[in-house]
């Protein structure tokens, strides 16, 4: 599937007003934390049995 450049234009517009700094990195590492946070959740939920 392939982008169109008004769809990468409007993408890259979305992140460049977002009132978050560095959204289109943040949303990336929140992604990451949350993963991690779920993996430990696993594993303690696990080693309980």
């Amino acid at each position: 599937m392939v982008q169109t450049e008004a769809a990468m234009e409007a993408y890259n517009a979305y992140w460049v007003n977002s009132p978050l700094p560095a959204a289109s990195v943040l949303y990336m590492v929140l992604i990451l934390i949350i993963a991690i946070f779920a993996l430990w959740q696993a594993r303690t939920f696990v080693s309980k049995f």
